[in-house]
């Protein structure tokens, strides 16, 4: 393409406009190359390059490795485009990572480096890593050591001069209509598009692992658009439980020469679920019959999953809401709003899960909304711990679940302000009686007991009126567990539930009081 750029700016066959633009294409394209170059080379981290030990080889003569690589880490590292003036400039903003001190100091490549992928044994994937041999002479490059074995390969191919020159000018003016930084910088960081007809060195390391590639030396009269440039690109599988990061480590040496050098890379990413919960409890706190209505929001987002994925985009979650056995669920707990978030909120969205203690990738998200209603019509919520669980899914992938809970307060209450009734710990063989005071608002109040929703059934339950007192009323909670019958934590082993004493308000508008028992039996 560069010889019909070149011809079209010497013939100037077309006069006016047309003729203007055949001289200022090529002119602005070979300006956009040089910025290019420069902000490739430039923007990019240079660690320093390690040498081999002086025991275990020749020494270098030069402090310069055979083989200048851009970088020799790979991980997601996205743009900031909310720092003031970098709205449209994604390879230039400042890195979004938390963890960075300096914003500013970030590889182009890391920008179009996914990071996070759902787990696929049989899927290969790749991590480029660009570098240059400024030598006059070839370099040979050798595998030396993997940590793992999902880092399954590795090939190699050397960029023809001729070929560099071409592509960096058709990036270039590929550029033009939308700006100079986002299809130049994400076409020169991502080669599978235009280098798929390079000539490859491939290996699989399991069976090679002394894997060996070969580059060729330097142009004997280079210029800065015919670098001798190459691309290592390490191969890898990702499981459920992957070690992270993975390292290769290879050996290089300067053909004829003493001139060593050794490089060590890492690829850090992340398996990631279909999708993922911003939240994984909702605390409402004390409420009741006056508290009125409350709302809370989460995010249901995905770091693989949107528009052009290669997953496919994330479909619109169910949400299934969920009371612990024996109870229904009610609308006490209600999705009420399910939203698709625009892309142009994708960014805050991350920073909001950032917030969260999560720093992830977000590709597509969608904003749910929960009502907590202590009380719906004549319905009131059982008095006591409330607790229901919203259970999502999305796309045929794992369920995400958020649990919500509230302590409800009403007429009636234990002595000892707890919403839990806790057994000390007794001996299985000879079983135990416990005891506990329930206090009602207002003196008179009937309160009895619910046997056939108490757990388990074991336990012989009994409620026992006392006397009135300071304009309140009393009763005693008997709890007898016989010898013999509890081991380990008390629960209902047979519905598989947690114990529980149920006990309802009497009234014009009754009201249950549901209280989780606690305790333990040893031999």
């Amino acid at each position: 393409m560069s010889q019909d750029v070149n011809r079209s700016a010497t013939n100037g066959a077309g006069g006016g406009l047309k003729s203007t633009l055949r001289v200022a294409v090529p002119i602005v394209a070979l300006m956009l190359v040089i910025f290019g170059v420069t902000l490739f080379s430039q923007y990019t981290q240079k660690p320093q390059e390690k040498e081999d030990d002086a025991g275990s080889g020749p020494a270098s003569v030069s402090n310069t490795p055979p083989l200048v690589f851009f970088t020799r880490t790979r991980m997601w590292d996205p743009p900031n485009i909310t720092w003031p003036g970098y709205a449209n400039l994604p390879l230039l903003a400042p890195s979004y990572d938390p963890s960075k001190e300096n914003k500013f100091e970030f590889s182009p490549q890391d920008r179009v480096f996914a990071g996070f992928f759902e787990p696929n044994k049989e899927k290969v994937r790749g991590a480029a890593f660009w570098f240059e041999n400024r030598n006059a002479k070839p370099v040979t490059m050798q595998l030396k050591g993997i940590n793992c074995s999902a880092c399954s390969g590795g090939r190699l191919a050397a960029i023809p001069p001729d070929v560099t020159r071409a592509y960096l000018q058709r990036t270039a003016l590929a550029a033009l209509p939308i700006g100079t930084f986002n299809a130049f910088g994400v076409g020169l960081v991502d080669p599978a598009a235009d280098f798929s007809k390079l000539e490859w060195t491939k290996y699989k390391f399991s069976e090679h692992p002394d894997a060996t590639y070969k580059v060729p030396a330097a142009p004997a009269t280079p210029d800065k658009w015919t670098p001798q440039w190459g691309i290592l690109e390490l191969q890898f599988a990702v499981g459920e439980n992957p070690k992270i990061p993975l390292q290769a480590n290879f050996a290089t040496v300067v053909d004829g020469t003493q001139q060593v050098g050794a490089h060590e890379f890492s690829i850090y990413f992340a398996p990631a679920e279909a999708f993922a919960v911003s939240r994984s409890a909702i605390e409402v706190g004390e409420v009741n019959q006056l508290t009125g209505d409350r709302e809370y929001q989460f995010l249901v987002y995905s770091a693989t999953r949107g528009p052009g994925s290669e997953f496919d985009d994330l479909t619109p979650p169910l949400c299934d809401i969920q009371a612990p056995t024996g109870i229904a669920p009610g609308k006490f707990v209600e999705v009420t709003k399910i939203e698709r978030l625009p892309d142009s909120d994708l960014q805050s969205v991350a920073a909001e899960v950032a917030r969260g203690g999560k720093f992830s990738r977000v590709q597509s998200a969608y904003r749910v909304t929960v009502a907590v209603r202590p009380k719906i019509g004549d319905s009131q919520l059982d008095i006591g711990l409330m607790e229901r669980t919203i259970h999502v899914t999305a796309g045929g992938a794992k369920p995400q679940s958020i649990r919500v809970t509230a302590t409800v307060r009403g007429a009636v209450w234990l002595a000892t302000g707890n919403t839990e009734v806790t057994v000390p710990t007794f001996n299985s063989r000879a079983g135990t009686v416990h005891t506990e005071t329930l206090v009602t608002e207002t003196a008179g109040m009937e309160l009895v007991l619910i046997e056939d929703q108490c757990t388990p059934r074991f336990i012989k339950y009994a409620l026992t009126k006392k006397e009135d007192r300071g304009g309140r009323g009393y009763y005693e909670l008997k709890l007898d567990v016989p010898p013999g019958r509890q081991t380990g934590a008390i629960r209902d082993d047979i519905k598989n539930t947690d114990a529980v004493v149920v006990i309802e308000v009497k009234g014009p508008k009754p009201q249950r009081m549901r209280v989780p028992i606690k305790g333990r039996g040893q031999n």
